[in-house]
């Protein structure tokens, strides 16, 4: 049984608030966390106001927006970058959580792993 360190009846969009560092990268189960967080300084933060800033090498500072579909925990993410939306599937285990991509195959197949930020 998963279990999370927030209350079971909170929700994505309350769950999600806060600071997360990236941890690792899958694609097709392999493990590509070097090609996507080569320095390991990959961050995002999720702002109560429906913001969120990323920052990290070696694609750097994006900005946005964020909404959850708290029944699906679904993360919405709508980056002010031009094609860098996207959309996730969120599970959450104690401080982490575990992305993974919807849409088409390539991003069905890949997995974020995130650590929330002491």
């Amino acid at each position: 049984m998963i279990t999370t360190s927030c209350k079971q009846s909170e929700k994505l969009d309350v769950k999600i608030i806060g600071t997360w560092t990236m941890e690792k990268v899958y694609e097709y189960d392999n493990d590509v966390t070097d090609n996507h967080n080569p320095e390991n300084n990959r961050w995002i933060e999720f702002k109560t106001d429906g913001s969120f800033v990323s920052d990290g090498a070696p694609f750097g500072r994006n900005t946005g927006s964020w909404t959850a579909d708290n029944n699906n925990s679904i993360l919405y993410i709508d980056s002010e970058i031009d094609d860098d939306d996207s959309e996730w599937k969120v599970t959450f285990d104690h401080d982490q959580t575990i992305w993974t991509g919807i849409g088409h195959p390539r991003k069905e197949n890949t997995k974020l792993i995130h650590k929330r930020k002491k």
